[in-house]
């Protein structure tokens, strides 16, 4: 058989296993399974590789960062990330919505993840927007737009995992993803903030500065989570997998100081930890072994070759690669996507002389876009959950958040600075 019509078969057949609601892990590695028996491969060769794939040393941040995300949101440390944003924006227009993206923005520089972000925030102010009158839709559709910033806002989980399978700097991606993380928040806030003045949503009063001062005192310890991520990255302290488990470390002190950790309630917290963590990770070794088959039969330069062949423009080759992540995204998660298809992306950029940091800024922040596109959106899935909404009216309202979303990886592409800058000025 051919190497094309292997192909075919290894990516029609995972389709067909997503289509009949076989969990995407399970769905990549029966395809991969297969395939693998199709070229005359032994099963033991799955296992393997499915090993191989976690035995990479940057990958370790991903627990460390998993282990912050569940301490912070489970102690005091969210409230307190409120309280910061409720006294400098609350005075805004619709600010329970403004205040719901600012938290999604702080809380990024902690978690890493989006899936979190939803349920830890979701769980607090989609009620509270609700009961203040704001529509339910639009309710669940800002929670879930804004959960998305917390992939692209160092740290982020989806750069590590392609700065592990692209062989790139995961400290360049982090300083790469700082702009255009930012970036994404203020155009929700300002979406938002129009809506807010159109429907008349309501605000809260000013907060004296005297009271914003002590807040933010209030507020800073857990606030320096991702200062001492970036600032030690940024000095050469430490790499990214070094930062996660300083993070950690520090979350587990900032616990024992607030009496939220005790010996009885740190077992559970590592349970849910693992629990958090044991899925991902499974998608990570599963979608590894894909991957490789993919790369095996020769995918990366087939696309490439395919790509080059249309263009020889830089813009042009990177809209084809979030063409691509955009369109992947809608069926399976953002981590598998990026281990799957970031070779075929680093192939095209490689080919195109694109900056490796572009490139993956860009297929990070498509990856996130997935989470709120259908039919997968599994952030957006939760949080309609949460909300009680239907889904349709939660896509409705999610839609403009998609095309704002959209927008702004146009604007990566064409602008590069956006995403490189930093990176650049720190070398």
């Amino acid at each position: 058989m051919s190497n094309e019509m292997l192909l075919i078969f290894l990516i029609g057949s995972f389709l067909l296993l997503t289509i009949l609601r076989v969990p995407v892990a399970f769905s990549l590695a029966v395809s991969s399974l297969i395939t693998l028996a199709l070229i005359d491969k032994g099963p033991v060769l799955l296992v393997q590789r499915m090993y191989a794939s976690l035995e990479y040393y940057p990958l370790l941040a991903i627990p460390f960062f998993t282990l912050v995300g569940v301490l912070m949101s489970n102690g005091t440390s969210m409230d307190r990330i409120l309280e910061i944003s409720r006294a400098f924006i609350g005075h805004m227009k619709g600010s329970l919505a403004q205040i719901n993206i600012l938290v999604s923005m702080l809380f990024a520089g902690v978690s890493g993840t989006s899936t979190s972000d939803t349920a830890g925030i979701g769980g607090i102010l989609i009620p509270a927007m609700k009961r203040s009158g704001y529509p339910a839709p639009f309710t669940v559709a800002v929670t879930a737009a804004s959960s998305t910033i917390g992939t692209i806002i160092p740290p982020s989980v989806l750069m590590i995992v392609f700065g592990s399978t692209a062989n790139v700097s995961v400290s360049k991606l982090f300083l790469g993803g700082a702009i255009p993380g930012i970036l994404v928040g203020v155009i929700q806030m300002v979406y938002s903030y129009v809506l807010a003045k159109k429907y008349n949503w309501p605000s809260n009063s000013r907060v004296p500065w005297r009271e914003k001062l002590m807040v933010l005192l209030r507020g800073l310890p857990p606030m320096m989570v991702p200062v001492i991520i970036i600032a030690g990255i940024l000095l050469g302290f430490f790499t990214a997998t070094e930062a996660g488990c300083i993070a950690a470390v520090y979350a587990v002190l900032l616990g024992i100081i607030y009496r939220e950790i005790r010996l009885k309630n740190f077992t559970e917290i590592l349970t849910k930890a693992a629990k958090t963590l044991a899925l991902p990770l499974f998608c990570i070794s599963t979608s590894t072994v894909f991957g490789w088959l993919l790369a095996y039969l020769d995918a990366p330069s087939m696309i490439s070759g395919w790509v080059l062949s249309i263009t020889s423009s830089k813009a042009v080759g990177l809209i084809c690669i979030f063409a691509m992540f955009f369109v992947v995204g809608m069926f399976i998660d953002g981590v598998p996507a990026i281990i799957i298809f970031a070779p075929v992306a680093v192939a095209i950029a490689d080919a195109l002389g694109i900056s490796a940091i572009q490139v993956g800024i860009v297929c990070c922040m498509t990856a996130s876009l997935g989470l709120i596109t259908p039919p997968f959106g599994l952030c957006l899935l939760m949080a309609a959950k949460l909300g009680e909404v239907e889904i349709i009216p939660a896509i409705r309202a999610a839609i403009p958040f998609v095309a704002l979303f959209g927008l702004t990886i146009l604007l990566v592409i064409l602008v590069p600075p956006l995403c490189t800058l930093l990176p650049q000025l720190v070398a």
